[in-house]
């Protein structure tokens, strides 16, 4: 049983196309089409079904996916307790964030870890979805949640407050708290799932932006109001605050139990929660 043949079809079967699935895995397109072909050479059995829309599990597939996972969990839990081990403060630390913490308000102070920790290098993922620290693909994880999985450890650092933002001047052109004013807000998902906040139900969406550093640039653009964290847009001179800040969740420093022991996570971890506890601690101070 060659067990990397077994990952690059769960692989596939979790995602929406062999592309997808290649650059998660970090191989060639041609790779993974090769290695299913000799999966189900090997097993006799056809595992997907091909067509225009993509790839779509057979009844044999869905049975492989169920006989494999189980597999899966053990070499993950093998390879993580084999990590835990490491006792050196050197090599790759893989640390998962949302990109609102590329903001120079809620960025770590990457270049005092280097300092501390020259051997360490730090492999940043920036990224709306939540990387599974269980199946490593990261090592630590900043995120943005009110209950971590009990699979994972870790601190809470802060509250991300959401409040409604704009510039001095669209506030003075259109009077967004208003009932009849003609602002619009800066919304964000999608037409059937967007709602407004902070009292501002009344006004309508100028469009549909699923980025909160994009918003606020479009805020800062005087394109409308925007829903933002306290702690990104009060740093921004260009807006203003016009509504009472609201509790959107907490922020948590989190990584897997399994890697409780692997000195060189600890050591990021515990620096970035007191990176990040003093640059919320400050945001805090100023307001």
């Amino acid at each position: 049983m060659d067990w990397d043949d077994y990952r690059i079809f769960l692989m596939v079967a979790r995602t929406p196309s062999i592309r997808a699935a290649a650059m998660k895995l970090g191989v060639s397109h041609s790779t993974v089409l090769r290695r299913l072909d000799r999966l189900e050479d090997k097993l006799g059995a056809r595992l997907f079904e091909r067509n225009a829309v993509g790839f779509r599990l057979t009844r044999a597939g869905e049975d492989v996916v169920e006989g494999v996972r189980d597999i899966e969990e053990s070499v993950q839990s093998i390879d993580r307790a084999v990590t835990g081990r490491d006792s050196a403060l050197e090599g790759v630390v893989k640390i998962s964030m949302p990109n609102v913490f590329s903001h120079p308000a809620m960025l770590p102070d990457f270049a005092e870890l280097k300092a501390q920790f020259p051997n360490i290098l730090p492999e940043i993922d920036l990224n709306h979805s939540v990387a599974d620290l269980g199946k490593r693909e990261a090592d630590i994880a900043i995120r943005l949640t009110k209950m971590p999985t009990e699979d994972l450890v870790g601190r809470k650092v802060g509250q991300a407050l959401m409040a409604a933002y704009a510039t001095q001047d669209y506030i003075d052109r259109y009077q967004p708290l208003s009932v009849d004013s003609k602002a619009q807000m800066i919304a964000y998902g999608n037409p059937q799932s967007w709602q407004s906040r902070h009292g501002l139900d009344h006004l309508p969406a100028v469009g549909f932006y699923d980025d909160i550093l994009m918003q606020l640039t479009l805020a800062q653009q005087g394109l409308g109001v925007a829903s933002l964290p306290c702690m990104v847009a009060d740093s921004e001179p260009l807006l203003v605050r016009i509504s009472e800040p609201e509790l959107f969740t907490d922020i948590w420093v989190l990584y897997h139990t399994d890697l409780r022991y692997t000195s060189r996570v600890r050591a990021v971890r515990d620096f970035l929660v007191e990176s990040l506890l003093q640059r919320f601690k400050s945001i805090g101070d100023a307001q």
